[in-house]
Order: C-alpha cells, then structure tokens, then sequence
C-alpha cells in the first residue's frame, strides 16, 4: 500500500445511497471519513478494500475514538443499483447506520472519481478496471490521505484516523 499525505478539499459530489436517498459527502461534515472506489462484482481487490476499511471502521469505533463513516463508491453504475449495493453490503455484514455504498449517474460518478483521482475504465459489463484508492476525510471536509493498493494496511490507517480524530477533539 502506497500512504500519500494531502492537504486538500474533498470535492462536492451528491449520489445515491443503499436506500436510494441522496447523500452528499458535506452531510458527512464533524466525522472522519474512509471513501474507497469498489464494485460488487469485483473478481479481486474490491472485497478486499471493502473487508479493511469496515475492519478499520470497526476497530476505532469499538475503541471509542468518535464517529468513522464508511463510503464506497461504485465504479459500475450499470451493474451496482442501490439494491445490489444494499445486498453487498448486507453478505459482507456492514453496519448500514456508519457504512454507505453510493452510486448515481454516470455523469455524477465521473465527476466524483475525477474529483478524487480515481482512474476508472469499463471493460465489460460487470467488469471494471480502477485504481485501488482509498481516501482518509477530515471532520471538516479536507482529504489528509490517499492510500493506493488494493491491500491496506489496516494498522497503518486505523492509526491514521485515531490521529485524525485526536486532532480534531483537541482544537
């Protein structure tokens, strides 16, 4: 796993949630945010990526550091409906009330993968290649880490987000 830090805004993107509500990402504002780039029909690294950042998740809200938002964000809309995303979720036993599985438009998709980088290419139906991204989010909207690699290091960005979270109690 490649660990960049960053300083910048996270973009404004509006989408689709598991329930088929409208969820933007300044909803999320006053907690930490995990946002990774998967598809549910993934044959490799999206199960993977989904499995770390709930595991990260987990382990910091057992240890009662504050509120981790979950986010991922589909990179097939033609495949991944808010139904199918909700099913997803479910199998892999995520906690909906932290966790949240966007998808939209493409148009609204590109966007918010050209907003945070993420370089996504359709090769078929139900078969997509991305960039194994993970971002870390601030309580004030502003992304501190981009994680490349479809195998985090859960330790490393538990670590981070504990930091993140410290950080922001404190000022």
């Amino acid at each position: 796993m490649a660990r960049e830090r960053v300083v910048t805004e996270a973009p404004e993107c509006v989408l689709t949630d598991q329930d088929g509500r409208r969820v933007s990402l300044r909803d999320l504002r006053g907690k930490a945010v995990l946002v990774a780039f998967v598809y549910t029909s993934c044959p490799d690294v999206c199960p993977l990526m989904f499995g770390a950042v709930t595991a990260v998740q987990r382990r910091v809200q057992a240890e009662g550091r504050g509120d981790v938002v979950s986010v991922f964000v589909t990179t097939d809309p033609e495949v991944d409906t808010p139904d199918v995303l909700r099913a997803f979720a479910v199998r892999r036993g995520a906690d909906l009330s932290s966790t949240i599985l966007l998808t939209g438009s493409p148009a609204e998709l590109r966007a918010a993968w050209d907003g945070f980088g993420a370089k996504v290419t359709r090769l078929a139906r139900g078969l997509v290649d991305h960039s194994p991204l993970t971002v870390l989010i601030d309580a004030r909207g502003i992304i501190r880490y981009r994680y490349l690699g479809g195998v985090l290091d859960t330790d490393t960005i538990a670590a981070d987000v504990r930091n993140l979270l410290k950080n922001t109690t404190t000022r």
